[in-house]
């Protein structure tokens, strides 16, 4: 039997495909709604023709990792150092953080051509270690009102030669790097779009980055591509005289986005997207008030940054 107790560590690796070796000194992830798939692979077939009718028997191959998990969104407690998901966004095509001492630290997406960041990967489901190498994901991110915001990871990884699982329990778990959340309300939290501050019920941000698991003779690994990220504001439909977004969305007006996440220095969290397009608007209904689900498309027209996150 084994317990369903969860420990996931993760480190950023100098080389693709080479084991960083986290530690749960250095390296734990504060998660929720942990879930892995421990094998992932195809299965070669030979397809012959046989006087008998029945399945053939298959050879596994193209062996990889899959996994995701939720961690919180909440800053790393001194502004100026960067929240410990910041790292985990690098292998999801971001940048290291640009940390400004004391002040902030600043992530976007990195330019094509950049050399990608891959992650480590030991987690445990009690003492069953699996370890994936060569890590990289895709993002999204949740700010509901009434709940703590989140950011959801889902990582494609290859299995090492060597030992992908073992029984191995971790080591005491060290989780100081990750903070307490405030929750997402009127006192700690303020969404803009187009210079207007809307009533909303919720936020949700897909960065919607291309993962492609590339199995060739002479190299097998995790490919990942571009991103184009879209995003779902709930809100209660605003006086049409004082914010027209239907107008917006008629003419594909380019406009501002920003999200500020708490109060305190060292946990507030800013998302700016300079070049916003609005593409649809549903109606809805809630306690007989008039609700619009705004679709948006964050554009880099112009070479603008389509998402720029800072941690003060």
């Amino acid at each position: 039997m084994v317990d369903a107790t969860k420990v996931v560590l993760a480190k950023k690796e100098v080389t693709y495909g080479t084991d960083s070796v986290p530690t749960a000194a250095a390296n734990a992830i504060l998660t929720r709604n942990y879930s892995a798939k421990p094998i992932e692979l195809d299965r070669v077939e030979r397809n012959l023709d046989t006087r008998i009718y029945g399945a053939e028997a298959t050879v596994p191959g193209a062996k990889r990792q899959t996994l995701a998990y939720e961690v919180e969104i909440a800053g790393s407690g001194a502004a100026g150092t960067a929240p410990a998901w910041m790292e985990l966004l690098e292998g999801c095509g971001m940048t290291a953080a640009v940390l400004d001492p004391g002040i902030s630290a600043t992530q976007g997406f990195a330019l094509p051509g950049v050399e990608p960041t891959s992650l480590t990967h030991h987690h445990y489901m009690s003492d069953q270690r699996r370890r994936t190498i060569g890590s990289v994901g895709t993002f999204t991110m949740d700010f509901t009102a009434g709940a703590y915001p989140f950011i959801g990871f889902n990582w494609i990884g290859l299995l090492p030669v060597a030992t992908p699982f073992d029984k191995s329990a971790p080591a005491a778990v060290n989780l100081a790097r990750w903070k307490q959340p405030v929750e997402v309300s009127t006192e700690q939290t303020e969404m803009t779009l187009d210079g207007y501050v809307p009533i909303f019920r919720s936020f949700n941000l897909d960065a919607a980055v291309t993962t492609a698991f590339r199995n060739l003779v002479g190299r097998r690994y995790v490919r990942r591509g571009g991103h184009a990220i879209s995003a779902t504001a709930v809100v209660e439909a605003p006086d049409i005289a004082v914010k027209d977004y239907l107008q917006r969305l008629s003419t594909g007006a380019l406009v501002q986005f920003e999200l500020t996440h708490g109060t305190a220095a060292g946990n507030i969290i800013e998302l700016v997207a300079p070049k916003v397009q609005v593409t649809d608007i549903t109606e809805s209904e809630e306690d007989e008030i008039l609700m619009w689900t705004i679709q948006m498309a964050f554009t880099v027209d112009g070479g603008s940054p389509d998402l720029t996150i800072i941690a003060k």
